[in-house]
Parts: C-alpha cells; structure tokens; sequence
C-alpha cells in the first residue's frame, strides 16, 4: 500500500512539473521574441528536426517546407531544426534578398551542431567559403562551360526520353524528370 501511495504522489509532482514546464515553455516562446515570423518550434531542444529526417528518409524533404508554407506562409516561417531556431525563407523575393545581401545584412554560418561534428568547417570561415564559391560557379556555368556540356545533356535527354517517355499511353511527369536529372548530374560531374 505504501508504494501506491509514493507511485501516486510520484505522479502529482511529475503532471505539476511537467504543467509548469509547458506553461513556461509556451509563455515564454509567444511573449520574448513578438516580432518573428510565424511557426512551430516544436519540443524543446528536438524540435521539428524528426519530422524533418522522417521525411528525408522517405525520399521528400521538400514536404517538410511545403507543408509548413501552407500552414503558416508562402514566404517565411520559423522552426527549430537541429537544436537550432531557424527562420525558412521560401520564394524568389527571398532567394533575392539573402543573394544580394550576403555578407552586408545576411551572413552565411554553420551552426554549433555542425561544428562539433565536422570540426573541419571552424578551419575556414564561412565568408571565405562563399567567396570560394562565388569564383567557382562561373566556371561550371559559364558560357565555354555550357558548350562542353551540351552535346552530353544533348544524349542523355535523348535517351531518357527513348527508353521512358517514347511509347507510353500515360507517364508521371516529376519522378522521371528527377531520375533525368540525376542521370545528368552523374554523366556531367564524371566528365
């Protein structure tokens, strides 16, 4: 009988805490922080980051954006992936505003969590690795890159369209752009 006693006085304290715990974490999630975009940070120190690798995992990590732009809004939306608080911006106007603003208003960064596991990415400062990038991409889209390329795409799409798309009463169009793509990023990244 004692046991019961204890196990149900075990359990009070822990709804009561558990209550506080909630009430706080909400209270304090709706009243700091007025002014960010609207969304879900999900469990403390969780997250939204299961349902983000789930939907990784299964082959459709874009659902996890484009569930949460309907839910709450086309352009912006937080959450919290990772242990870190994100904001997701989403469309061309904001594609347009981080790509002009790099380094003036948006500074690119890797959270803490990919340092600790990649202790590699604390060698060089992001700022250094966008600046690499920004040189490079002219060399792979370039025009005199884009000729070298183009008898490749040429073939692949060709055949692609051969054997999946030629003689079919009916096709799906978006996993079998996908599957071109992908066959095009090997052929192209192997020459």
């Amino acid at each position: 009988m004692e046991h019961f006693y204890l196990s149900l006085l075990l359990l009070f304290v822990s709804f009561i805490s558990l209550s506080f715990f909630f009430l706080f974490y909400n209270h304090n999630a709706h009243s700091s922080h007025p002014n960010l975009p609207p969304g879900n940070m999900g469990f403390p120190v969780i997250g939204e980051s299961i349902e983000f690798l789930s939907l990784g995992w299964r082959g459709h990590p874009e659902k996890f954006i484009y569930q949460r732009m309907a839910k709450y809004s086309s352009r912006v939306f937080k959450t919290s992936l990772f242990g870190e608080r994100t904001v997701m911006l989403c469309g061309a106007a904001c594609n347009k505003f981080l790509f002009s603003n790099e380094n003036k208003l948006v500074v690119s960064w890797w959270p803490d969590n990919v340092n600790k596991i990649f202790p590699s990415s604390l060698e060089t400062s992001s700022k250094v690795e966008a600046k690499k990038l920004r040189h490079m991409l002219p060399q792979f889209l370039g025009a005199q890159a884009l000729q070298r390329y183009i008898g490749i795409m040429d073939t692949v799409a060709q055949r692609h369209f051969a054997l999946e798309w030629e003689n079919n009463t009916s096709v799906t169009v978006f996993p079998l752009a996908k599957r071109c793509l992908f066959i095009l990023n090997f052929f192209l990244f192997r020459h």
